[in-house]
């Protein structure tokens, strides 16, 4: 198991700020989010292990808003680097997953990359993300529209960016094979896998809920295109069932399993791993060390710190 010590030096691969009165977040209205969350609220929250770096990833802002975003996070990094005030708590952001209004086509999409390149910088922005998650996802993934604009990622100007993929699995499996067919379909775009497909994690081996997600699983790390997958946004995905290791751990093996631990990295999804009741940041990089207490030393540096850095080009 990881000592304590090395633990300092976990990269966090999936955080979210919100910042209310920078950018308009609509669907935050009514929420625990609603006013804000920011870097002093997630350094308090990994106090105890400590965060090296982590990897920004936007936050669903009204869709408008999404170039505003982007340079409210260059601007905050700018504002934090060098500065010390964070102690051995939180590193800083260094990397950047932003929005890009993938449903509106490959012409458009390329104008967006261009100028999301110009304000990120193509030191910080190492990939992009549109949520595919609602209902009628599946059916989007479908489209030649969102395939070209996908495909624009595989053209030598964009290739130093990839695409977060975020599926519902387990309140609409029937994404996944949505979601199998487009990475199929777009060989030359690569993927990272965000929260494991959001797998019905109340189900257990043996179940029809748990064999089909981790059969898909399966299927999807056949595409050498996907690069990696996360292992973050569990805990939200209980659905009732116990926050412990026991029940938790086949999703991980699974998922070791399928992609390989080079394929494997860490991610802490705050704050929205608060939805779940009595959910900490702490609560959840705990669980997963338990989880992996039995892999060798190599193995756990590897989810934790090494495929972070050598992926996301981090500075550590």
């Amino acid at each position: 198991m990881i000592t304590a010590e090395e633990m300092d030096q976990v990269i966090d691969t999936h955080v979210h700020f919100f910042l209310p009165q920078e950018v308009h977040t609509p669907w935050v209205k009514g929420t625990m989010f609603e006013n804000g969350r920011n870097e002093a609220d997630y350094c308090a929250a990994v106090s105890k292990t400590g965060v090296s770096q982590g990897v920004y990833v936007e936050v669903d802002v009204e869709p408008t808003q999404g170039l505003a975003e982007a340079a409210v996070i260059r601007a905050h990094i700018e504002e934090k680097r060098g500065a010390d005030e964070n102690g051995r708590a939180f590193g800083g952001i260094g990397a950047v997953v932003a929005y890009v209004p993938m449903d509106k086509g490959e012409q458009h999409v390329r104008g967006y990359l261009r100028e999301l390149q110009t304000i990120v910088g193509t030191d910080l922005l190492r990939g992009v993300r549109f949520l595919l998650q609602s209902p009628n996802s599946a059916e989007l993934m479908g489209t030649d529209t969102f395939r070209d604009a996908l495909r624009v990622l595989g053209e030598p100007e964009f290739q130093a960016l990839h695409f977060e993929l975020v599926i519902d699995s387990r309140q609409h499996p029937a994404q996944f094979d949505a979601l199998l067919a487009m990475v199929r379909a777009c060989p030359s775009t690569r993927f990272v896998l965000d929260h494991m497909a959001k797998p019905p994690c109340s189900s257990h081996p043996g179940q029809k809920a748990f064999d089909a997600w981790a059969e898909n699983m399966q299927q999807l790390a056949q595409c050498r295109n996907v690069v990696m997958c996360k292992v973050s946004g569990l805990l939200t995905e209980l659905d009732g069932a116990p926050m412990t290791t026991q029940q938790l751990a086949p999703f991980v093996q699974a998922a070791r399993n399928a992609f390989g631990i080079d394929r494997l990295c860490f991610g802490g999804d705050w704050p929205i791993l608060h939805l779940q009741q009595d959910a900490t940041w702490q609560k959840w990089v705990d669980l997963v060390r338990d989880m992996v207490a039995n892999w060798s030393h190599q193995d756990q540096h590897k989810l934790f710190v090494a495929n972070a850095v050598k992926y996301y080009k981090l500075h550590h």
